[in-house]
């Protein structure tokens, strides 16, 4: 008895589709693992990092304010004009974080920074910055308290520890896969968080409506200073304010505030003038949006 072997197909070890879909498809899928698991450790670190203590955060921070240099004065005129403006920013914060149930211990301290751009935002233990020009194109002191209660319900809910914390969450998973957790770590946490950070804005207007609510009866002047940011952001000749970067779109933000304010009589109850104007020599916003 004689055995041969039998005739093996040539086409046994080709691929039957493209070379290039299949890498195509293999690539796309690790994609979509690497993104699963950075929302799911951003979001599981961001948890994590509220179960922190605020008294312990406010304890490390100090009075440090991180992420933006806070002003500074070049003459003694330019000292006491801001340490007006200061005094104003904290009156009218404590005066509104009395009105937002913030947790025992909790405490809101204003700042007035500077960064070139329009800006507000609250970072680590219980800072808030109001940027020099954002507060300069305050069309009244009702705009800007909404402002300023947005950012206290930041510091309410945890928002700027919960953003390091996904942060670190992320770049510690980097730095024990590829050991370039510096490089990439800030890329991916921005994609992850513009989700997030949407809800977070949702939230936090929510908060600041009822706030203008408590203080002044009504919410009247609430969507003003979007409606300008709204303006420069259409310019693409001008840089957009950061403080619609990950935010809610400008249309949606401005139409939300303009209903929460829908029952404000103007003539009845007038927006109030801010107490403290600032000076400036830049030019505003809709300055540089109709002539530039």
């Amino acid at each position: 008895m004689s055995y041969e072997n039998p005739q093996v197909p040539h086409e046994v070890n080709v691929a039957r589709g493209s070379h290039v879909l299949e890498f195509m498809r293999l690539a796309a899928g690790l994609a979509l693992l690497v993104g699963i698991a950075a929302a799911v450790l951003y979001f599981a670190g961001g948890q994590l990092a509220r179960l922190i203590p605020f008294s312990s955060e406010q304890q490390w921070v100090g009075d440090r304010v991180i992420g933006v240099a806070t002003e500074r004065s070049s003459t003694q005129e330019v000292a006491d004009d801001n340490a007006k403006v200061v005094a104003y920013l904290q009156g009218s914060t404590d005066k509104l974080a009395a009105q937002m149930d913030l947790p025992a211990g909790m405490t809101v301290q204003a700042h007035l920074g500077t960064m070139g751009v329009p800006n507000a935002f609250a970072t680590l233990g219980g800072h808030i910055v109001i940027t020099r020009e954002l507060y300069a194109m305050m069309p009244s002191e009702n705009a800007l308290a909404m402002v300023i209660a947005h950012e206290i319900a930041h510091v309410k809910h945890r928002d700027p520890i919960s953003a390091l914390g996904g942060m670190a969450s992320i770049a510690a998973l980097l730095a024990l896969v590829s050991g370039d957790a510096n490089s990439l770590a800030p890329q991916i946490a921005l994609v992850v968080q513009r989700g997030y950070s949407r809800e977070a804005e949702r939230r936090a207007d929510s908060d600041a409506v009822a706030a203008l609510n408590a203080c002044f009866g009504h919410a009247g002047g609430a969507a003003a200073v979007f409606e300008q940011l709204a303006a420069a952001h259409a310019d693409e000749r001008f840089q957009a304010p950061t403080l619609l970067a990950t935010h809610p779109t400008d249309d949606e933000r401005i139409t939300r505030l303009q209903a929460a304010a829908g029952d404000w009589d103007a003539a009845s109850e007038p927006l109030r003038p801010l107490a403290v104007p600032i000076q400036t020599n830049e030019p505003s916003i809709q300055e540089r949006h109709d002539t530039g």
